[in-house]
């Protein structure tokens, strides 16, 4: 089909359903973040003890809603406001915090799998659903056991896991090759900027005495889900065919730019190709390092500037924002030159997944060993880590990417698949930093850390590189065309919406 250039005077639909899938990245880790700035407010720290951690990620949040030079003031009134606090031991706030992760790890592979069998659209509302409900509930589970409150954290991880997975299945039918790495960037920047919002109004509720103070961070977050679950409902489409409302010249825009084998559908996963695809194992292993450099922004960053370069908790919480803030809009950026020359098949798609992962590499370790020359100095350290993590959202078209390209057919399955390989960095940096630094505060034993870091990023960007194929594997494209009942049962109004646009196309060539 001959390419037609997309219609430019009404919001083109493929943006609609970017900033969906953008709004649900930003929905997600909103759900998975807030606790860690809730839990400060909603345990009695009077009678246990509280973790340094959450008490910094507490006084960040307030530096920007709050006067600074009267926080302490401030958090005791919303104390006072909080009449029912609970006694949880440290222990349990622990456990509390890690739930999410587990659940996450539970739904990875299955939410993605779930998509490809029953619909990208139904699922991320399904599974936006489960996490807004759980969110909503917390309360309760916490006045109720501490048991309780685990099982439903476990509940919203359940439901933020599939997300990824789900939106890159979902790019495959709905955004064309030359302009994937941009869309994509835009959506998976809404977890940094999630992020960064979370802190903020978290912070704020926790503050206040709206709706009991920290119950109302669940409450609001949980109605905001249930909300995007309506509007998903009324706006988002499994497929450009099945958009009745969308312009021939974009329906025609996007086809163009999609394989002949988007709308095919594997039955069966084969696992045992999978297992000995040599591709699929250097993706892993490069996803692993590329998130190995996310997993240290998100955890022990913030613990460097705070313990090693001694700054104060409102100035640590700016500084630490940055590099979050900043690679979401330098991705960005980036993304849309890289799609020119993508359209223009200056570069290969290969090229782009493996330089953006060389690229990442390159720039990140070569400011984490700048960091351990310059010592104490804060405004060298901050530059050198801005610089270092600037960079790190080229993940969305490196790696993350790299799953459809590899697996068209099977890219959730894949993206869950990588996705569990990625949570890992998360659970093992912070007691890597602690076995390693003996929880000391010198810049000797945190050498240690940036030079394990260096090793492992710089050892997996060079396997992926190397060994990395970023062609369609057999095992992840279906054998043969579907059939035209295959077609219309994973899309029950396929033939309506084109019957609708052939008798457009038919009545157009009569009045011509």
């Amino acid at each position: 089909m001959r390419r037609t250039k997309a219609t430019t005077y009404v919001i083109p639909k493929r943006y609609i359903f970017s900033f969906l899938c953008f709004s649900a990245c930003c929905l997600a880790v909103s759900f998975n973040v807030n606790l860690s700035i809730a839990i400060v407010s909603m345990v009695d720290h009077q009678n246990g003890d509280l973790m340094n951690n959450l008490t910094q990620a507490k006084d960040n949040s307030s530096a920007f809603i709050q006067d600074p030079n009267s926080p302490e003031e401030n958090f005791s009134d919303s104390e006072k406001l909080n009449s029912n606090l609970l006694d949880w031991d440290s222990r349990i706030q622990g456990l509390a915090l890690g739930a999410v992760y587990y659940g996450q790890l539970l739904s990875f592979i299955p939410g993605g799998r779930m998509a490809e069998l029953y619909g990208g659209k139904r699922m991320i509302i399904v599974c936006t659903m489960i996490s807004s409900l759980a969110t909503l509930i917390l309360p309760m589970a916490a006045f109720w056991s501490p048991i309780a409150f685990i099982i439903t954290r476990v509940a919203v991880g359940i439901g933020t896991g599939p997300v990824i997975p789900i939106v890159f299945y979902m790019l495959a039918k709905w955004i064309p090759e030359q302009e994937r790495s941009f869309h994509a960037s835009f959506i998976l920047s809404g977890y940094g900027i999630g992020s960064f919002l979370a802190v903020i109004v978290s912070g704020a509720m926790c503050g206040s005495s709206f709706l009991g103070g920290w119950p109302s961070v669940f409450y609001v977050g949980g109605l905001f889900g249930l909300l995007w679950c309506f509007v998903c409902m009324q706006v988002m489409r499994e497929t450009p065919a099945s958009h009745a409302s969308m312009s021939q010249e974009e329906y025609g825009y996007i086809l163009s730019g999609l394989g002949t084998h988007r709308k095919e559908r594997i039955n069966s996963i084969p696992w045992r190709q999978m297992a000995l695809s040599i591709p699929l194992w250097a993706l892993a292993i490069g996803f692993f390092g590329q998130f190995w450099l996310l997993g240290f922004f998100s955890t022990v960053h913030s613990l460097y500037m705070a313990t090693v370069l001694n700054l104060p908790v409102v100035k640590n919480g700016l500084l630490s924002c940055l590099p979050h803030l900043l690679r979401a809009f330098a991705t960005c950026m980036a993304s849309y030159p890289v799609d020119v020359l993508l359209k223009r098949k200056t570069v290969s798609v290969g090229f782009v997944r493996k330089g953006a992962t060389v690229i990442n590499t390159v720039v990140s370790c070569g400011a984490f060993l700048g960091i351990t020359y310059v010592g104490r100095d804060v405004t060298a350290t901050t530059v050198l880590f801005i610089l270092g993590g600037i960079l790190g959202e080229f993940v969305t078209f490196g790696v993350c990417l790299a799953c459809i390209d590899i697996a068209p057919n099977l890219s959730g399955t894949v993206s869950g698949i990588t996705n569990i390989v990625g949570v890992f960095p998360f659970f093992i940096i912070p007691a890597l930093v602690g076995w390693m630094t003996n929880f000391e505060n010198t810049i000797e034993q945190w050498r240690k850390v940036f030079y394990t870091t260096i090793a492992i990023v710089s050892v997996s960007t060079l396997i992926f590189a190397v060994f990395g194929d970023l062609k369609p594997q057999s095992w992840g494209v279906a054998k043969s065309i579907p059939s035209e009942k295959t077609l219309i049962a994973e899309d029950s109004s396929l033939t309506k919406d084109n019957e609708k646009k052939d008798e457009s196309k038919s009545f157009q060539q009569i009045t011509a």
